[in-house]
């Protein structure tokens, strides 16, 4: 999009955020056969990225939520698809750190203004298969790129970046998703822990076997749930929430990887624990905004 200034260009982009259930994930040296397989959710609240150039702009600066920031998975897309320096004001609507994917977002919509912005002639794989990488190098994530560029219920069957890994979904109705944050867990600690991801791959190759006799949003809460139990990531606090939604009638399970719960039902469970943010699944996966 031009400003009235025809010197003055700017783009926007968005991202939906995404919630993994349950996860096994594969490294290799090229960050684009890496990745992870499992199933995960695209919720509403997602992240609005605006590049701006101009030849006033003689810096790369990034902003997010109003404040600079070095943001290096952003960074990363930026330096291999600007082709000037830009502005690039990104605005999370979703807690950040605590497993929703926020700089998988960030990044996706880096790239997906970029390729606009600049006329690079990318498709969707494309762009996000740089996102992907971003994470990856960084260690921030394995497969919320791939699902974000797509929206929905999202089975990871292989791993990769889009154009590489396969996905599937599950068809689902917007119904909404209550979900509480208490903190952020580290995932570059978990991803580097072989100790750790030795029991996590395990139980979640386990849990997408099990969800693809039976691919149903039922399936894939109970799947997420045992697979939180098995791999032992859930503090006594995440633990003591899944169980008192489940108390009464709801549905709910950790947040990969964060020390958060999500539930379908039982919102009033959650609400003396902390802020409940009530959102809804995605359909609508990346795209120009």
């Amino acid at each position: 999009m031009n400003s009235p200034n025809s010197n003055h260009f700017t783009t926007r982009a968005w991202v939906p955020s995404h919630i993994t259930g349950f996860f096994a994930a594969r490294r290799e040296e090229d960050p684009l056969q890496s990745g992870s397989i499992g199933c995960g959710l695209c919720l509403s609240p997602g992240a609005t990225t605006i590049i701006e150039s101009s030849p006033d702009i003689e810096d790369t600066k990034i902003i997010l939520n109003g404040r600079a920031t070095d943001a290096p998975v952003s960074r990363f897309v930026i330096e291999r698809l600007a082709r000037s320096p830009v502005r690039v004001k990104t605005d999370m609507n979703m807690p950040f750190g605590s497993g929703f994917g926020a700089s998988g977002a960030g990044a996706l919509g880096c790239a997906y203004a970029l390729n606009h912005h600049f006329d690079l002639g990318l498709t969707a794989d494309q762009m996000a298969s740089v996102a992907h990488a971003a994470e990856v190098v960084n260690r921030t994530g394995l497969g919320d790129v791939i699902a974000q560029n797509t929206g929905g219920l999202v089975i990871r069957l292989e791993p990769g970046a889009p154009g590489i890994g396969r996905i599937d979904r599950i068809p689902v109705a917007p119904q909404p998703v209550h979900c509480v944050v208490r903190g952020p867990i580290s995932t570059r600690e978990v991803l580097s822990d072989q100790s750790i991801m030795s029991s996590i791959n395990e139980a979640g190759r386990a849990a997408l076997k099990d969800l693809l006799r039976r691919p149903t949003l039922e399936e894939f809460m109970r799947l997420s749930r045992r697979f939180t139990m098995e791999t032992g990531l859930a503090s006594s606090w995440a633990l003591d929430m899944i169980e008192a939604v489940e108390a009464e009638g709801g549905r709910a399970s950790m947040i990969m990887l964060g020390d958060a719960v999500y539930a379908f039902g039982g919102i009033e469970a959650l609400q003396g624990s902390g802020q409940v943010y009530t959102t809804f699944i995605s359909q609508r996966g990346a795209n120009l905004d």
